[in-house]
């Protein structure tokens, strides 16, 4: 577990995040809600209307770049927060547990405790016990006050079945398991396997400690599943079993340099500029 110990170009905080920051997970969490908004929950949780340039906050990539922006990790009305999505929240919880020691790791893929009958693109951390193994964690509906969210599950012990890691629903929609049409982003009325091929890419850049944005597309991302050739969707079914598997990290690496296709782009993968 050493790799998800250390902090990747995403998650290293630098100098910025505080000494005082509490080593108990549940207490980490309600530290980022104090912090932290989902940019598309301001209007129905907090009333009112987060003003459209700054939705662009989402866009910071590095929790560094998050921090300085923050300040502090004091506590603060919704309106003062960063407002950002699902990965802010997984991917400072992720920072929080690394800088305690404790491996910790994003996951990309489908939650089936927004909206009934529907999995939705969202992102969790992982985290690792000796005497567990790996553990889902929700940091965005733990944040929240019981009852915020449809779901009844408890966001520091996901259930495998309620968030469907990306290489889960790509292979169980692939094996005629899962209707793909019960998977992707409800909002935007998105579904289908070219919503989940792009997560089971962006859960493999994860698990090499590439944590993108949400929305990031290269390589295999952008080509529709109906113009994937058969090598295509094999290499996607590689990274697929990768992925549900969650790694081991010498496989996940072994896959994501396999092919091109599959490797971030150094802008988005590389560190903050100085200053």
């Amino acid at each position: 577990m050493t790799r998800y110990r250390r902090h990747s170009p995403m998650t290293d905080p630098g100098p910025l995040l505080p000494t005082d920051v509490p080593a108990d997970l549940s207490a980490m969490v309600d530290v980022i809600g104090g912090v932290l908004v989902h940019r598309d929950e301001t209007a129905w949780r907090f009333g009112f209307a987060l003003p459209e340039h700054r939705r662009e906050e989402a866009n910071t990539r590095h929790v560094a770049a998050i921090l300085d922006r923050l300040g502090s990790l004091a506590a603060r009305p919704p309106q003062e927060r960063f407002a950002g999505t699902c990965r802010d929240f997984t991917v400072l919880l992720v920072a929080m547990l690394r800088a305690a020691g404790v491996a910790a790791r994003a996951r990309c893929g489908f939650a089936g405790y927004f909206v009934d009958g529907f999995f939705d693109d969202h992102w969790v951390a992982e985290v690792w016990s000796d005497d567990r193994g790996w553990r889902l964690v929700d940091a965005q509906v733990g944040s929240a006050p019981k009852g915020t969210y449809r779901g009844d599950v408890d966001p520091f012990d996901v259930p495998r079945d309620a968030f469907l890691v990306a290489g889960h629903a790509w292979l169980d929609c692939r094996a005629g398991r899962r209707d793909p049409e019960t998977v992707g982003t409800s909002a935007a009325g998105l579904t289908g396997m070219w919503e989940i091929q792009g997560s089971v890419v962006r859960d493999l850049a994860n698990l090499t400690g590439i944590e993108t944005l949400p929305w990031d597309a290269w390589g295999l991302i952008p080509v529709h599943y109906r113009d994937l050739a058969p090598a295509d969707l094999e290499l996607l079914d590689r990274a697929a079993e990768v992925s549900r598997a969650g790694g081991p990290p010498e496989r996940a690496d072994e896959v994501y340099a396999s092919d091109p296709r599959l490797a971030v782009p150094t802008p988005m993968s590389s560190a903050p500029a100085a200053g």
